[in-house]
């Protein structure tokens, strides 16, 4: 079946989850003013966010090929479909993501000094890596409105100042707000679709070049706080686009030209890490239809690697993903100074205690994640099902396990 040849995304997702949170960790305990690393792993963990593109193409290709397949259920042009695609967004992340924003608000200040002491002990310094000294003080009421509205992406201020992971979760929403309308204007109707998928994709991707700059002078004339990129959806439009794409090519609803001109767009503008995450998803996607052009022993290595991704143990990771991702950073700073002050005999060992601090720090992120995902998320979905559907069970053509 055609679901079984995605279904590596469950592990994809999952080890670009992982990816974030070691990114933290690191950051967190100092970086590379703690610790150097070769390049290339410095480059990596020095930019989660290249992780959070490979979120926003998984999230582009999902939306766009559920959409397809609920086509005769929920037809394209039918208001109650851009309904239920809403609905269906707001139960599946919203509850998770409220509870990780209230408890981030409660608990910022405490959190807050927990980094700021390991910093100082690992670095001797409260300074980052970057040169930044983290806000201490408690964020007002308004932050916490912007957040619980989900617009706090477009505000330069409150874009990364409560949790930080929430920034993507903003940009998310203002892609699932225009989705029906995107999908809309280049998939419905196939007279009008090469000319307005053409557009669509050089047009994100000049937007995408221009708009940092152009943001950031605004925000700089007006004396406000620039932009922490990529906070506002122009940004990283071309990620969300070439999700979209992609699904059209794989369920051959588009011809593979689109792709190869998506490619041509996007690709040159990124970091090289960047691509090579671009790469790796589109070869595990489209495995099978290259086959015939790669060396036998390529294609074997490359479909293990496929099959490992889309083990239980990778639907398992899939499923605690979206959970980890938002709570990672509340408790990276309790966990190392747990082992700083519940284990004395490893005081003598910085690295000891940042190998154990990470070990708690996974550990917890993984139960917790399954609780959540297990108790809230799971839950919630399925009310959002009964919601819509007016039935208990799932459409069972649809992706909504790794959706």
């Amino acid at each position: 079946m055609e679901n079984n040849r995605i279904q590596f995304l469950d592990g994809f997702r999952f080890l670009l989850a992982l990816w974030v949170l070691l990114a933290h960790y690191y950051t967190f305990i100092g970086g590379s003013r703690y610790f150097v690393l070769p390049k290339f792993l410095d480059d990596s963990l020095n930019k989660p966010v290249i992780a959070v593109y490979g979120f926003m193409i998984i999230t582009g290709f999902l939306m766009t090929y559920n959409y397809f397949i609920r086509e005769k259920k929920e037809p394209f042009e039918d208001r109650l479909t851009f309904k239920n695609f809403w609905l269906r967004r707001l139960f599946r992340l919203y509850p998770v993501y409220i509870l990780a924003i209230i408890v981030a608000f409660i608990t910022f200040v405490p959190c807050a000094n927990l980094n700021r002491q390991n910093l100082i002990f690992f670095t001797g310094s409260d300074v980052s890596q970057w040169g930044t000294v983290r806000s201490v003080v408690q964020p007002t009421v308004a932050d916490l409105i912007s957040h619980a509205f989900m617009v706090h992406g477009l505000i330069p201020k409150f874009s990364d100042s409560l949790l930080g992971v929430a920034w993507s979760l903003s940009l998310e929403m203002q892609f699932y707000f225009l989705f029906p309308f995107l999908f809309l204007a280049v998939f419905s109707s196939p007279s009008v679709l090469k000319k307005w998928l053409f557009i669509t994709l050089v047009c994100s991707g000049v937007v995408a070049v221009l708009s940092p700059p152009v943001f950031d002078a605004i925000t700089s004339r007006n004396g406000l706080v620039k932009f922490v990129l990529p906070s506002i959806l122009p940004y990283v439009m071309p990620f969300f686009l070439l999700g979209m794409i992609a699904a059209g090519v794989k369920l051959r609803k588009i011809h593979p030209i689109f792709l190869a001109v998506a490619f041509f767009v996007v690709l040159p503008f990124q970091w090289r890490v960047t691509n090579i995450v671009i790469a790796s998803f589109f070869l595990l996607l489209f495995l099978d239809e290259l086959e015939a052009f790669i060396p036998s022993y390529f294609y074997r290595i490359i479909n293990s690697v496929r099959s490992a991704l889309s083990g239980r143990l990778a639907t398992f990771g899939a499923d605690i993903s979206y959970s980890m991702y938002l709570i990672h950073t509340l408790i990276i700073g309790g966990s190392i100074q747990f082992v700083i002050r519940i284990m004395p005999s490893l005081q003598g060992s910085k690295a000891a205690i940042a190998v154990a601090g990470l070990v708690i720090t996974l550990v917890i992120s993984i139960v917790l994640g399954y609780l959540i995902f297990r108790f809230i998320e799971k839950p919630f979905i399925a009310i959002g099902k009964r919601f819509i559907t007016g039935q208990r069970q799932p459409q069972p053509q649809a992706l909504d396990s790794v959706e």
